[in-house]
């Protein structure tokens, strides 16, 4: 016993940090540590915590807003505490880590009169990783192997406040980020999505062009299957139609001429496979349909003139 005791005490001694803090408690009958333990009011820890804040302290500031939700859960300070603690690891770069936080605040608080900045904020970290190049590894991207955050985030967006200014472009970011990671079916429902639930939104003429626009890259990697193709070109012309005005109509104009021409090719290209077979009626068939369907594409004089080399020979 005499050893034990002349250990602690040469502990106390050498290490005096270590111990410092530590004071028994009469009435628990346990050592404990106050910079551990919360003030006795969720107000006055909220307060101890935001001085913290306040003189950019951010990691100190975290461990006592964590103490506010730790200890009063169901306090008004608690869905504030929470708030600030997004705020800290914004201001400590790991806006991700905010994200998590955000989001708690709107699970758990969801009355909580932060909700709107909170959603801002979340936007606005979704657009922050949006923005940022992927990190690549001998030529593999870092979302070839984990999710992109920024699906999470507008997810979560659209999910949590489907009402809110955020959702309809949170919606549509999601749609942009899924179509430039080539997954167009995915990109195809967020924008018909959008399209669907938020008609009146200024989002919508452009999801209606980027639901075509995903037709086009998707069809990109089918050789034989022009069903994406052909649904594409319906969508752009209906979307010139409906909307003339719009910024998008003629970036559609373009994408619909370049559909024309690759649809042309493919039917000239079947022509020339049946000529080369000698099935000249065949050949004859394609090449008027191109001529006579696709006048404006290149392709159609070319059509022209291989139909004046073989009809003379049907006959």
């Amino acid at each position: 016993m005499k050893k034990v005791f002349i250990l602690i005490l040469f502990s106390f001694l050498v290490f005096p940090q270590t111990y410092s803090f530590w004071i028994w408690s009469p009435k628990t009958q346990k050592w404990k540590n106050p910079q551990l333990s919360p003030l006795v009011t969720p107000k006055l820890q909220l307060e101890k915590a935001l001085k913290e804040f306040g003189a950019q302290r951010y990691k100190s500031a975290l461990r006592e807003f964590k103490k506010v939700v730790i200890h009063y859960p169901d306090s008004f300070q608690a869905s504030e505490a929470r708030y600030y603690m997004g705020r800290c690891w914004e201001e400590l770069k790991r806006p991700y880590q905010a994200f998590l936080e955000y989001q708690k605040v709107i699970d758990s608080y969801p009355n909580s009169t932060r909700i709107q900045e909170i959603l801002e904020r979340e936007y606005k970290i979704g657009e922050y990783f949006l923005n940022q190049k992927p990190q690549k590894w001998f030529g593999i991207s870092l979302y070839d192997l984990v999710e992109h955050p920024s699906i999470e985030i507008f997810r979560k967006i659209v999910e949590s406040a489907p009402y809110s200014e955020y959702a309809p472009k949170a919606q549509y970011k999601l749609g942009i980020l899924l179509l430039n990671l080539g997954r167009h079916d995915e990109a195809r429902e967020a924008f018909q999505k959008l399209v669907d639930n938020y008609p009146d939104s200024e989002w919508a003429d452009a999801a209606k062009y980027q639901l075509a626009t995903s037709n086009v890259k998707a069809s990109l990697g089918i050789e034989y299957d022009d069903t994406y193709r052909k649904e594409a070109m319906r969508e752009f012309k209906e979307f010139i139609l409906r909307h003339p005005e719009a910024e998008f109509s003629q970036k559609a104009k373009d994408q619909l001429k370049v559909l024309k021409e690759e649809e042309a090719k493919k039917n000239f290209d079947i022509a020339a496979f049946y000529e080369k077979q000698k099935k000249f009626k065949s050949a004859i068939l394609y090449y008027k349909l191109v001529a006579e369907k696709f006048k404006d594409t290149r392709w159609a004089k070319k059509a022209e003139k291989r139909l004046s080399k073989i009809e003379s020979k049907v006959e």
